[in-house]
């Protein structure tokens, strides 16, 4: 039996663990690239001043679907691979821990491990962080095998393609503009070698390119606009509005699953701005908990580890 291991980076459930995440996201070198002291000092600080304003983002969006929404997943794929596979989720900054699961196959007897990062598009940030994980865990006994970044693969452009292409007609828009959304990070990451913002932007085009429709890459929830990705999404959306573009549909490109970043920052607070302070014809194209695209997709990726 091959176990499989879906990891995402975690869902909070209380303000104890918004606090637990926010501590253990921020001491992880991959997020915060200082001195152990330094990120120690650091991650004490955030994680004591900003859990309670987190945890109110939560409770506006109705609490965090990912915890939700993997498990659907993983029963999803344990239906559609059978009972040669054992699949579980993982989290690297909430219970379960990629240490957690990967030692819970090993005493089901289960030692050969496919581990597939939700993240489509690789980077320092989330899949290193991840392999660094898995690395500090696994023994002589066990084999983990970690499954590569996915944006380019035919079942993920064919995922949102679906997806933009329902919600065009679902919304009865003519010819929208399409603007990519995914999460900033540091530049100085960039500058390092982290080949995340050219997956962003292959993977805006391919799907873009599918659709034939005109498209704009942006980057939200940036801490600090001129060290962190851009152009951000707020100021790509006011542009798009002084060129007299009537249809915007958002594509949150980077999430495989609802989160924070999209049920709060892009439906509570950027929309709403948008849609006051403009006259355009602005959505959101919404990330189903399973989708048959993905699913195969995930099959896709297994299947090239064992045949």
């Amino acid at each position: 039996m091959t176990g499989i291991l879906l990891i995402n980076m975690g869902g909070p459930v209380s303000p104890a663990e918004v606090k637990k995440f926010l501590r253990l996201m921020f001491l992880d070198k991959h997020i915060i690239p200082a001195p152990f002291i330094i990120r120690n000092l650091l991650s004490l600080f955030i994680s004591s001043s900003r859990y309670k304003k987190s945890w109110k983002k939560y409770n506006i969006i109705g609490g965090t679907p990912i915890k939700k929404n993997t498990q659907e997943l993983v029963n999803a794929i344990q239906n559609k691979l059978g009972l040669s596979f054992y699949i579980k989720a993982a989290y690297s900054y909430s219970e379960p821990f990629i240490s957690t699961a990967i030692n819970e196959f090993y005493n089901d007897g289960i030692k050969n491990i496919i581990a597939i990062p939700l993240y489509p598009q690789a980077s320092i940030t989330t899949t290193e962080s991840v392999i660094f994980d898995i690395n500090n865990t696994i023994n002589k006994d066990i084999k983990i095998n970690v499954a590569p970044e996915f944006y380019e693969n035919k079942f993920f452009i064919e995922f949102w393609y679906n997806l933009i292409k329902s919600h065009i007609k679902n919304n009865k828009l003519s010819n929208p503009f399409l603007i990519f959304s995914a999460h900033s990070i540091p530049v100085s990451f960039i500058k390092k070698g982290d080949t995340y913002q050219n997956a962003i932007e292959e993977s805006a085009e391919l799907i873009a390119s599918s659709l034939e429709l005109e498209y704009k890459v942006s980057y939200q929830s940036g801490m600090n606009a001129r060290t962190w990705l851009g152009p951000d999404t707020l100021s790509s959306l006011k542009d798009l509005a002084s060129k007299e573009i009537d249809e915007v549909v958002i594509i949150p490109i980077s999430f495989v699953s609802e989160n924070l970043e999209t049920l709060y920052d892009l439906d509570n607070q950027i929309i709403p701005l948008i849609k006051e302070e403009t006259s355009l014809n602005i959505s959101r194209v919404n990330i189903p908990a399973i989708h048959p695209s993905f699913i195969e997709m995930i099959k896709n990726i297994v299947y090239g580890f064992n045949h």
